[in-house]
């Protein structure tokens, strides 16, 4: 049995193979990877190695072109998806999804890869917060395979509520689905690129996706409420801070496989291809994470600072376990 130490602390994990099940392994372990083992199955044999126990990572970030299988392998190494949903759990999915053009989208192949995790762990229902129609299935190669998968989820992002955001500075209500504040699990899956606005959108950013219109339009509309899209980025910064206040994802899975380095957060762009999925549940320390790849410190992106200075996260990268591997 092959066992492999996670980043700099004591704990180690074993990677056992199909064949090779040692039996020192506790039914409790061998019923929880089962679940995991559902979605490497019906996604394609050899798509990872498992992980077992309590994996003390904070960011892992898995290269590869097979962009089904660094996500399964990202939310192994975390422990795998049954750690975050468990059965009969309704699981919200915040997709960055509706831009058409390459590298400011999130890949559908990671999308389906999440979906089939969170069905193979028990979920009862899955809520997506953002219309994923037929074009955005299609530009995967994966999406008649998985047709059952898309014909799961639920849209559920025209029901909005007016809450208030008691701690915000300059949010102080906000118009926001429903569906995000009362699911079980929420699951956030955004896209590292760039943002002509506040230089980065990752996790943080990718919370306006679950806002009114009304709401995003208030965000860039300056601290006077007659700015222009861009002119204030200090309170869109502020409020995209603010606004993750009202709840804490769960889980955070980044496509950071091709994403724009200009002209975001729509594109077109120029593209750089670090072909990464990184998850973790810290999205502060996340953002700066994605940031480097852009050859942004993560610290001067103000959302990410302001969010830090709201005491939602991490920082400094250099006090996290973080596991990078290639497939």
């Amino acid at each position: 049995m092959q066992k492999r130490k996670l980043g700099r602390g004591n704990l180690e994990v074993s990677a056992i193979g199909l064949g090779c099940m040692s039996e020192s392994i506790s039914r409790r372990s061998f019923l929880k990877s089962s679940a995991v083992l559902g979605a490497s199955t019906i996604l394609g044999s050899g798509a990872t190695g498992l992980v077992f126990g309590e994996a003390s990572v904070d960011i892992a970030a898995v290269k590869g072109t097979d962009y089904v299988k660094t996500t399964i392998k990202a939310v192994e190494i975390l422990g795998g998806m049954p750690k975050f949903v468990s059965k009969q759990s309704k699981v919200g999915l915040l997709i960055n999804s509706p831009w058409k053009y390459q590298g400011s989208y999130v890949r559908p192949d990671i999308s389906l890869a999440v979906i089939r995790m969170c069905m193979d762990a028990g979920a009862r229902e899955i809520r997506v917060f953002k219309n994923l129609d037929s074009s955005y299935w299609s530009r995967s190669a994966l999406s008649e395979k998985f047709q059952d998968e898309t014909k799961f989820i639920r849209f559920l992002g025209d029901d909005f509520v007016d809450v208030p955001v008691p701690q915000g500075k300059s949010l102080k209500k906000v118009e926001i689905a429903k569906g995000l504040l009362d699911c079980d699990v929420l699951i956030n899956v955004p896209i590292a690129k760039n943002h002509n606005g506040v230089r980065f959108t990752g996790a943080m950013k990718n919370m306006m996706g679950a806002t009114s219109r009304t709401t995003n339009r208030f965000f860039h509309s300056g601290s006077s409420g007659a700015g222009g899209f861009y002119d204030d980025v200090e309170f869109l910064s502020q409020c995209i801070a603010d606004v993750n206040l009202l709840r804490k994802p769960d889980l955070c899975i980044f496509d950071a496989t091709e994403m724009i380095t200009t002209n975001g957060p729509q594109g077109p762009g120029k593209l750089i291809a670090p072909q990464k999925v990184i998850a973790g549940v810290d999205r502060v320390a996340l953002d700066v994470y994605g940031a480097n790849l852009l050859g942004i410190k993560g610290d001067e992106v103000r959302p990410t600072r302001l969010a830090y200075e709201h005491g939602l996260g991490k920082i400094n990268l250099s006090s996290l376990q973080i596991r990078e591997i290639t497939l």
